[in-house]
């Protein structure tokens, strides 16, 4: 194990809306272990050793103290280092070891997680993209609900579904709360003898929202997800949209590809 890694301890939310409740960061292994252990006095530990032929035996005894039905086993961790004149850097060693296990195996003994610091940034990094992204989709589906309303649209939805969650409405409130909690939705619209259809997807970029609509509805959608698109974005040009231009400066080098390429 690196001696220097150190890990944040965190309470876990499954919502992409509610923070993760961090209880420690920076601490080394053996800290972490602690805390894991001592959370809500979760066990009671104690640690004995045994001495062989050049070599020592250490076991750290955990024993449950108001935990869950569910986690009322007793653990013990095994450690073995070669014996040395400094018993304190051999324990030292050993509980190194133990912690190791202890991180790798933490959900075991707790609500929470332990994970490295630079894990964790990159958590809060990907939870940041997550919720930009779900707050542009939500704008996009918002704007798109009202523009077809307004221009005297009604909405079906789901047509995926056996039964539609709603028929030909024009319940703003209730279209969009239906739209915040799935993945992906199949619009028919309808407005006269007019129909059309809008797939929604979200999750994914924010911008994509729109996934297809039908001929004809472009002057409602165009304008409103044109905005959003990568290359409308102020800082479109430093943004790296996965386009790869091979420039060739001479006729040489395209004879020198050729070559290669023979």
């Amino acid at each position: 194990m690196n001696k220097t890694q150190t890990y944040t301890l965190y309470l876990p939310e499954d919502h992409i809306d509610n923070d993760d409740t961090v209880i420690a960061r920076g601490l080394s292994a053996m800290e972490a272990m602690k805390v894991v252990f001592g959370y809500e006095s979760g066990w009671k530990t104690y640690v004995h050793d045994t001495e062989y032929d050049g070599f020592t035996h250490y076991v750290l005894a955990a024993s449950p103290d108001k935990r869950p039905p569910e986690r009322t086993f007793n653990e013990r961790l095994h450690a073995t280092v070669i014996r040395s004149s400094d018993s304190g850097r051999d324990k030292a060693l050993a509980m190194e070891m133990i912690a190791a296990q202890v991180i790798r195996f933490n959900h075991l003994y707790w609500e929470g997680r332990v994970d490295t610091d630079k894990n964790f940034d990159e958590r809060l990094v990907r939870t940041a993209r997550a919720r930009e992204v779900r707050r542009i989709d939500r704008e996009i589906t918002t704007k798109l609900v009202d523009a077809l309303l307004a221009d005297g649209y009604t909405i079906t939805c789901d047509l995926q579904d056996d039964e539609p969650e709603f028929d030909r409405s024009t319940d703003r409130v209730g279209i969009l709360d239906y739209l915040c909690a799935v993945e992906c939705a199949e619009l028919a619209v309808h407005k006269g003898k007019k129909n059309g259809s809008v797939s929604l997807t979200f999750d994914e970029d924010g911008w994509d929202v729109v996934r297809d609509y039908s001929v004809g509805l472009e002057l409602i959608i165009d304008p409103i997800c044109e905005p959003y698109l990568p290359w409308n974005q102020p800082d479109a040009d430093t943004r790296d949209h996965g386009i790869r231009v091979l420039v060739l400066n001479s006729p040489d080098d395209v004879l020198k590809i050729e070559k290669m390429l023979e």
